[in-house]
C-alpha cells in the first residue's frame, strides 16, 4: 500500500498521451504469475474478453508447457523469467516476489505501445459493466492514472461460472467502523474494512510517461508518489484473495512470513497480529470460525452486505471463455 504521509508530486500529462475514441483506444495487463495453466488461461481469457488488446505475462517459475499453449495466441505475451532472463539485472530485483512484480512491470511500461496499462495478478479480475475502452476513454485528460477500487470474493461452491459474490470496503460506502461491526460481529471491530486481502485497489496507468516506475499498489515518478490520479467509479479489481477455507489455510504460512500478512512498520493493528491472536487463543477452530464469518457466502453474510450497498454481484464464466479464446486445456490440467 502506497504511503498516505509520503510526498506526492502532480504528473503533467503530454496531450499526445491522450486518447479519447474508445475504438483506438488500447489498453491491456501486466502481470508476473507462478500458477497452473488453467489458472493462467482463465485471467487471460476474461480479460481478453473485456476487450485487452495484450495480456503480458512474465512466468516467475518459467513453464514449457504455458509457453508451448499460449505460442499460437500473440495477443498473450509470455517471458520466462529463468536465469538467463535475470542474468546482468540487479540482484535486488530478484529478492522477492514483490520486487519481481515491480520491476517486470515497469520494465513492460516503459516498453509499451499501449495507451493504458493495468498492473494485476492473476487472481484477479476488472469487474465492470461497461467496456473498458469507453471508460478509460472518459478519464479526465490530467490523470496520469486511473484506480479501480478493491472488491475481495466471498467463498461460495463455483463462483466461475455463475454468479459470484464480492464484498466492498466500508470507505467505498462511507459507513462506520460500528457499522462494519455489525456486519462482521466477532472480528469486524479488528479486521481492516472486514478484508483479508489489499484495500487499496489497483491502477490503471497512461503509458510513456516518462520516469515511471509501476508499484503493486502505486504509481512513482523517480521514486515520489503521484498525486493526480482519477478513482474509476465504474470498475472493481475482483480480488480471489482467498476463494476456499483450504486455499487460505495453504497460503497462510507464507503470507504471515513474507506476503501479504507480514509485518509492516506503519501498521498500528495487523491482520497479522490478529491472526496471531486467533490461533493462540482458539487455535485451528478459531482460525476456522474467523475465515467463515469474513469470507464466506452465507445468506445472512450476503444479506448484510446487500443491506449496507456492500454486495456486488458479478460474471466471471471463466472456463466458457477460456474454450472460447483458446479451445481446449490439455488433459490434465488442473486449476487452483
Amino acid at each position: 500500500m502506497p504511503d498516505p504521509d509520503a510526498p506526492r508530486l502532480h504528473l503533467p500529462v503530454p496531450p499526445d498521451r491522450v486518447e479519447r475514441d474508445p475504438a483506438r483506444l488500447r489498453w491491456g495487463t501486466v502481470s508476473t504469475i507462478k500458477a497452473p495453466l488453467r489458472d493462467i488461461a482463465r485471467f487471460a481469457a476474461y480479460h481478453l474478453d473485456l476487450g485487452a488488446a495484450e495480456i503480458h505475462i512474465f512466468l516467475d517459475r518459467p513453464d514449457p508447457q504455458v509457453m508451448a499453449f499460449f505460442a499460437p495466441f500473440p495477443a498473450v505475451r509470455l517471458t520466462e523469467c529463468d536465469d538467463a532472463y535475470w542474468q546482468g539485472r540487479p540482484e535486488r530485483a530478484r529478492r522477492t516476489h514483490q520486487l519481481r512484480q515491480v520491476y517486470n512491470a515497469s520494465r513492460c511500461y516503459r516498453t509499451s505501445d499501449l495507451h493504458w496499462l493495468a498492473h494485476i495478478d492473476v487472481d484477479e479480475f476488472l469487474l465492470t459493466r461497461r467496456p473498458m475502452a469507453d471508460i478509460l476513454a472518459g478519464v479526465s485528460d490530467d490523470a496520469a492514472y486511473a484506480r479501480a477500487r478493491p472488491a475481495e470474493l466471498l467463498a461460495q461452491p463455483d463462483p466461475w461460472s455463475g454468479p459470484a459474490h464480492f464484498k466492498l470496503t466500508r470507505r467505498e460506502r462511507g459507513l462506520t467502523k460500528r457499522e462494519l461491526a455489525d456486519i462482521y460481529p466477532e472480528f469486524g471491530a479488528y479486521v481492516p474494512e472486514g478484508f483479508l486481502g489489499y484495500t487499496g485497489g489497483k491502477n490503471i496507468t497512461r503509458t510513456r510517461l516518462r520516469g515511471i516506475r509501476l508499484g503493486i499498489h502505486g504509481v512513482l515518478y523517480k521514486g515520489t508518489q503521484i498525486s493526480n490520479g482519477e478513482i474509476l467509479d465504474e470498475v472493481h479489481v475482483g480480488h480471489a484473495h482467498a476463494p476456499s477455507w483450504e486455499k487460505f489455510r495453504r497460503h497462510l504460512a507464507f503470507r504471515m512470513d513474507k506476503g501479504s500478512y507480514r509485518e509492516k512498520l506503519r501498521d498500528r493493528m495487523r491482520l497479522r497480529d490478529v491472526l496471531d491472536l486467533v490461533l493462540e487463543a482458539e487455535g485451528e477452530p478459531g482460525l476456522r470460525r474467523f475465515y467463515d464469518e469474513l469470507s464466506v457466502a452465507s445468506p445472512r453474510l450476503l444479506d448484510r452486505l446487500a443491506a449496507h450497498d456492500m454486495l456486488l454481484t458479478a460474471r466471471l464464466d471463466l472456463d466458457e471463455k477460456v474454450a472460447r479464446w483458446f479451445g481446449d486445456l490439455p488433459k490434465g490440467e488442473h486449476g487452483a
